[in-house]
């Protein structure tokens, strides 16, 4: 099979200048968020490092897309999620949201290359304290096997 062209530096990178670009013409600007986030596949016994996006669609729901790239001991593995996620109303402290979307993860070794397309379920918390919104979240995977993950990171509101 063929190896994919790009890097996943590269493509971390790319996405990350995508998801500004993007949040900056978003409605909803003052709750548009750009995220870092670290997390442990704990069926592959992989880390991934991780940036995502948070697009409002509504007041509880969001478009929540993220690119992930993992540490694999061979080759390279990295993930899309096109996710959405629903935040239950509260009028003070941490948020609570569930979701779910698409995932597609791609792993290359030498000359083998597969690429897997599934299902993501999650679960999360985001604190609302600061301007900074610290946030953990478990992530189900659904692809060839299922997989549990557990992600930790910040997310930074952009405009007002």
């Amino acid at each position: 099979m063929r190896r994919h062209p790009f890097s996943p530096h590269t493509l971390l990178l790319g996405s990350v200048v995508v998801m500004l670009a993007t949040a900056g013409n978003a409605e909803a600007q003052d709750r548009t968020k750009v995220g870092a986030r670290v997390g442990y596949n704990f069926e592959t016994e992989e880390v991934m490092f991780s940036t995502n996006l948070i697009v409002p669609v509504t007041s509880q729901f969001a478009f929540y897309p993220s690119l992930d790239v993992y540490t694999p001991d061979d080759g390279n593995r990295f993930g899309f999620n096109g996710d959405m996620k629903f935040s239950f109303p509260v009028s003070s402290g941490p948020q609570f949201y569930v979701g779910g979307g698409v995932g597609v993860m791609s792993r290359s070794v030498g000359d083998f290359s597969s690429t897997d397309v599934g299902a993501n379920l999650l679960l999360g918390l985001e604190s609302r304290t600061t301007w900074v919104h610290p946030f953990v979240e478990g992530k189900i995977l659904f692809q060839d096997e299922s997989q549990f993950m557990l992600i930790g990171g910040l997310n930074f509101p952009i405009g007002r």
